[in-house]
């Protein structure tokens, strides 16, 4: 299966002032324009409970041009409809995802998603037939929380497969959101999503899901969310591999370069690192920094060498991002320091 599972079938819930309710959901027709920002932003998981402010102001986009437009369908109109018979909405992401889900007064379901599983696999519809997933329960405000089950198939040009899970969703934050240097929301709540799923496969195996997503609203403009922070983790054969998507439905003050948008070529060991770390493959005329989850810079040098050693004993434990910066150009790779 390819790994474009990220939004699944949680993305877009809605909002209204100080709760979620029917009443607010995104209707049919509502779309939003998504600038794609650097995967290594923070999640701010520890940011719970009321007046918050989380600052993505520091946060920089892959590209101008690197966004995707999420809209709200009518589940006919899309080529799986057929799959999704009750569902009365269908968000799309062009190229992404498309996922059905269906509401009442008291309560919010989804009945599954489709994506692009590849060659392998072809256009997989995984179909909560069996026990939809329960999203929110009506009104859904702040530290209102649900655990639910789910079960049903994945369709592939392999063969259908069973597919069960869980849910946990909960409400965990509200105040304000720092999306660029000059654009601050107010009254916002944020929606936290954790599922895990796994599809037997037989002769392939088990293929486990596991997600953590945190959606952003705009308390003032009940719609789509403003941002978006996903971290989905697919184990296959026991082999995990962790993919991110973070979109915000500001532009950025900032955009990587194009060999930002390259995988790094610069060496970074050991990393994991405890008392220092040494960047290998320079040129001899880089600017090094080390950055902070909170986007504040913690150490600068200016490089004359081949590689470079610098001293983190005294750095917190987490996790950085470390920029190296040659005519320009931009790189950026993660650091873990224990």
């Amino acid at each position: 299966m390819k790994l474009n599972l990220l939004l699944a079938t949680s993305l877009i819930t809605g909002a209204a002032f100080g709760q979620f309710t029917q009443t607010n959901e995104p209707t049919v027709g509502m779309y939003s324009t998504m600038y794609v920002l650097d995967s290594n932003a923070v999640n701010y998981s520890s940011m719970t409970g009321a007046g918050q402010t989380w600052d993505y102001s520091n946060t920089i986009g892959i590209s101008s041009s690197a966004t995707k437009d999420v809209s709200v369908m009518n589940p006919s109109s899309t080529p799986y409809s057929a799959s999704y018979p009750s569902s009365t909405k269908a968000i799309d992401i062009p190229g992404f995802m498309t996922s059905y889900f269906t509401s009442s007064t008291s309560s919010r379901s989804s009945q599954g998603f489709v994506f692009d599983g590849g060659d392998l696999a072809g256009m997989v519809e995984v179909i909560f037939s069996g026990d939809e997933e329960l999203l929110m329960n009506y009104p859904f405000a702040l530290s209102g929380t649900l655990t639910d089950a789910f079960a049903g198939t994945a369709e592939t040009t392999l063969g259908s497969f069973p597919t069960t899970g869980s849910i946990t969703a909960t409400v965990d934050g509200t105040g304000s959101l720092k999306l660029n240097s000059t654009t601050t929301l107010n009254n916002i709540t944020r929606y936290k999503l954790v599922d895990q799923a796994s599809a037997n496969t037989g002769l392939f195996g088990n293929i486990l899901m596991d997600r953590v997503q945190y959606e952003y609203y705009d308390l003032s403009t009940p719609s789509l969310p403003v941002f978006v922070h996903s971290e989905l983790t697919i184990t296959i054969g026991g082999t995990p591999t962790v993919q991110h998507l973070v979109l915000s439905s500001v532009a950025p003050d900032e955009y990587l370069s194009i060999s930002e948008n390259n995988k790094a070529t610069f060496g970074l060991y050991p990393n994991p690192a405890n008392e220092s770390v040494v960047i290998s493959g320079l040129a001899g005329n880089e600017t090094i920094s080390i950055i902070d989850m909170t986007g504040r810079t913690v150490l600068t040098a200016q490089n004359s060498g081949t590689t470079q050693t610098l001293n983190v004993s005294d750095f917190q434990a987490g996790v950085y991002n470390v920029v190296v910066i040659s005519n320009g150009s931009k790189t950026t790779k993660k650091l873990t320091i224990n």
